[in-house]
């Protein structure tokens, strides 16, 4: 549950980033429901801040849809955001790690296979979990702060793994 709470958030901005890398269009964005919200739209109905979050999020995608990212990719970089060292009071530090070092082996291995010609993927790969890491660290304190002006209902799952990770 520790590992959960630690990256609820990254797993929530890169599945929604890998979704517009599959199925979004160029000025639209698809929601999870399969919804397609107008980037226009969006962006005179939304603050600034929320605004800059999707920029950001855009940029991501154009990231790893330049880098041809697949699902068995995607798949690889969730367990590595998954199982990060990064967790307070972790117990079993060791099976996170090598859990960490299965998964970063499976992605290299898989990358050097079926991408030869893109040598520098996997590392590029790799590169992209920062910027994930930052997207949603931002989205989480817009998240609090819609929470706190009573924007966001106090009773729903988001708002608890919100709490969960601040305590």
């Amino acid at each position: 549950m520790k590992l959960l709470q630690n990256c609820w958030s990254e797993l929530l901005v890169f599945d929604h980033i890998f979704r517009q890398v599959q199925y979004g269009k160029e000025h639209s964005l698809v929601l999870v429901t399969g919804q397609e919200v107008d980037m226009s739209t969006l962006a005179t109905q939304a603050g600034s801040i929320l605004n800059n979050l999707v920029l950001r999020a855009q940029e991501l995608v154009l990231n790893l849809h330049s880098l041809q990212i697949d699902r068995q990719e995607f798949v690889c970089l969730k367990f590595l955001i998954l199982f990060s060292l990064d967790v307070k009071y972790l117990e079993n530090s060791s099976v996170v790690k090598e859990a960490q070092e299965k998964a970063n082996a499976a992605l290299m291995e898989y990358t050097i296979c079926h991408y030869p010609h893109a040598m520098d993927k996997f590392r590029h790969l790799l590169f992209q979990l920062a910027d994930i890491r930052a997207l949603s660290m931002q989205a989480e304190e817009y998240l609090y702060h819609k929470h706190l002006g009573g924007e966001v209902p106090c009773n729903n799952l988001l708002i608890e793994m919100l709490h969960a990770k601040r305590t």
